[in-house]
């Protein structure tokens, strides 16, 4: 039996220096039946240069061209060429350990699974931590982890796209794309949509993805951006609880575990 085909989807802008490296760990992955999606978007280094030639090496690898935009757009770009049943999305500075796929897609296919949480890497110069909030293997029920996602959702691991893996279908039925205009938090409001659509959400302490941080990444700029505009900040985190509160109304579960739901902007201020 074939394996089923896993999009990877990477916005990149002005990642040269560091996009070698993140589509040899993509490239080299066991899981063979990848649709590698790379999302230029606008660069002015050598970002399509390396791109195009990665694609003559490797037939899985697309360049998809748009203006500088920002990582919103070009995420939605990606998903909008998507063909895998399943998604997986990577940052351009970052990298994929071997096997992260195959490890992921066991786990999602034993448990049938809607949505997978693995662990990572955190690389800061030298210095690794792995990192695992949840420390359980096991599938709960959404509802169940909604309890998870309120009191951790400020959390990376529950908050960020690069420990995941996403099952296309709801994607797809629930219409969700990333939402424009936020300067940070646009993943976590894409993964409140997604949680709207899934039944069975599947933890795994599997390390699965390394997080390189330094001065340029996009995470780096966008806790920059926090603090040299403190105001916008303060409406991007209205924003995000108000996709959490959503969330919970859409899941029926506000009623009765709404109270509290505001502590989101006291733990997320703190994490930052």
């Amino acid at each position: 039996m074939s394996e089923p085909l896993i999009s990877v989807v990477i916005p990149a802008y002005n990642a040269e220096k560091r996009l070698d490296r993140c589509l040899k760990s993509v490239c080299s992955q066991d899981w063979e039946a990848l649709q590698i999606l790379v999302i230029d978007d606008g660069s002015r280094d050598g970002t399509v240069e390396k791109a195009k030639a990665w694609a003559r090496q490797d037939a899985r690898v697309e360049i998809i061209h748009q203006s500088n935009m920002g990582v919103a757009r070009a995420r939605n770009n990606g998903l909008d060429h998507c063909r895998g049943e399943w998604i997986r999305f990577v940052d351009a500075d970052d990298e994929l350990p071997p096997g992260s796929l195959r490890i992921q897609m066991n786990r999602v296919t034993q448990n049938s699974s809607d949505l997978l949480l693995s662990g990572y890497e955190h690389h800061v110069g030298d210095v690794v931590r792995v990192c695992n909030l949840a420390s359980r293997d096991e599938t709960i029920s959404c509802d169940e982890y909604l309890l998870y996602h309120k009191r951790y959702g400020h959390s990376f691991f529950c908050g960020v796209l690069w420990n995941k893996l996403f099952r296309r279908e709801l994607i797809e039925r629930g219409e969700i794309r990333f939402r424009d205009g936020l300067t940070f938090g646009e993943d976590f409001t894409f993964v409140c949509e997604y949680l709207a659509q899934a039944e069975r959400i599947t933890f795994s302490t599997d390390v699965v993805y390394r997080y390189i941080r330094h001065p340029g990444s996009l995470t780096f700029s966008q806790a920059m951006d926090s603090v040299v505009h403190p105001i916008r900040n303060a409406k991007v985190k209205f924003s995000l609880y108000r996709s959490l509160k959503t969330l919970f109304q859409e899941r029926g579960m506000y009623e009765r575990y709404g109270r509290g739901l505001w502590l989101y902007l006291f733990r997320f201020t703190l994490n930052q």
